[in-house]
């Protein structure tokens, strides 16, 4: 009977021991499960998050790169709208053109003036006189210029203007020729070299303003002959 007794005993101690091992097994298992569960979570809120970190940041890339694109295409078409228009006005005004030219070819030769001193004083009136001719000369072709074509086959051209543009083109010969002898007196090779530079620019323009008068004065009129003796 003891012995039953004791059997009996053993059986169901094993059994709670069992039955304890599997429990505890159980809640570590729970406890592994929730807490891969939370690792899990937090790895994918964090991966949401990042993911979200780096769109704003590319979004905010694309953005700045698409100004800077906008800026560099703005730039590149108001450079090349005012290259047009500048050379629209270029090509379109010829006086605009030799007053440019005469007034760049004026202040070389105030510059050398300076460097030369004495002699230089020479240089400076010539320079001044040439600039002030070369504004009497457009306003003698911008008149030249707007007699129309009905005025014209009736009394001619304007010949009081091209005769007082002939005169100042004779002026401004003269003065080139002294330019000449002056320069020939300089000693200093790069002084004489500008100076040349800047006679055979006076010389171009004179010659264009030349051929203007030239070809104001053909063609036929009625009275014009009467106008060219009268002027």
């Amino acid at each position: 009977m003891k012995k039953t007794l004791l059997i009996a005993f053993l059986l169901m101690f094993g059994l709670v021991v069992q039955v304890q091992a599997v429990s505890t097994n159980s809640n570590q298992g729970a406890k592994s499960g929730q807490a891969d569960a939370a690792v899990t979570g937090n790895q994918a809120v964090n991966t949401v998050q990042t993911n979200e970190q780096n769109q704003v940041m590319n979004q905010g890339e694309n953005t700045q790169i698409q100004t800077q694109e906008q800026n560099t295409i703005q730039t590149q078409n108001n450079t090349t709208a005012a290259d047009k228009i500048n050379k629209g006005k270029s090509s379109s005004n010829p006086s605009e053109q030799r007053r440019s030219q005469v007034a760049n070819a004026v202040q070389t030769m105030l510059q050398v003036a300076d460097r030369e001193g004495g002699i230089g004083q020479q240089v400076r009136v010539i320079a001044q006189n040439q600039n002030q001719n070369q504004v009497k000369l457009e306003q003698n072709v911008e008149k030249i210029q707007d007699r129309g074509g009905f005025a014209k086959f009736f009394i001619g051209p304007n010949y009081k203007e091209i005769k007082d543009a002939q005169k100042t083109l004779e002026q401004n010969k003269e003065q080139i020729k002294q330019l000449n002898q002056i320069k020939n007196q300089l000693y200093n090779q790069g002084n004489q070299q500008q100076l040349t530079e800047q006679i055979r620019v006076l010389e171009q323009t004179n010659q264009e303003i030349e051929t203007l008068l030239t070809d104001a004065q053909k063609g036929f009129s009625l009275f014009g002959w009467l106008n060219k003796l009268i002027s």
